[in-house]
């Protein structure tokens, strides 16, 4: 027993070897933490919450309400493509001019226009879409744009 005592009693690491320990801690770059050259891993403020330059843009986020109001918009507008296209290519008519005009109105709609503009941040879709429907914001801004 007394010799477990003495083995448990012993240090742990010699005296060579404290100076080394100190030295090899990773998180520990040098320097003093408060005259801000160094310290200890995010001493000094150098890893702050939030960045002085940084903000929030809400704006910048899809909602749901405006994706499904732009699908069912879509669906519309592939309906009365289908009718177009149904028609021979050259021909002019009174059908084919009211196609279009419903076509110039849908896309045009005021409505349409607010969630077109939410669904895009600097001229490109806005974070939370998938693929399919940045490609639907892009169709439909292309739309738009030919109207």
């Amino acid at each position: 027993m007394l010799a477990r005592l003495s083995v448990l009693r012993r240090p742990l690491l010699n005296s060579t070897s404290t100076s080394t320990r100190l030295f090899n801690n990773i998180t520990y770059s040098g320097g003093q933490a408060v005259v801000g050259q160094g310290g200890f891993y995010g001493s000094g403020g150098s890893r702050s919450a939030t960045a002085p330059d940084a903000r929030q843009r809400p704006e910048a986020v899809a909602h749901a309400a405006d994706i499904k109001s732009l699908h069912t918009v879509i669906t519309e507008i592939d309906t009365l493509e289908s009718k177009l296209l149904s028609y021979p290519e050259n021909e002019v008519s009174n059908e084919i001019i009211g196609l279009r005009s419903q076509m110039k109105k849908l896309v045009t709609r005021p409505d349409i226009m607010t969630i077109l503009d939410k669904l895009e941040y600097d001229g490109e879709p806005v974070w939370g879409l998938n693929e399919r429907e940045r490609d639907v914001v892009k169709t439909l801004r292309a739309k738009v744009n030919e109207a």
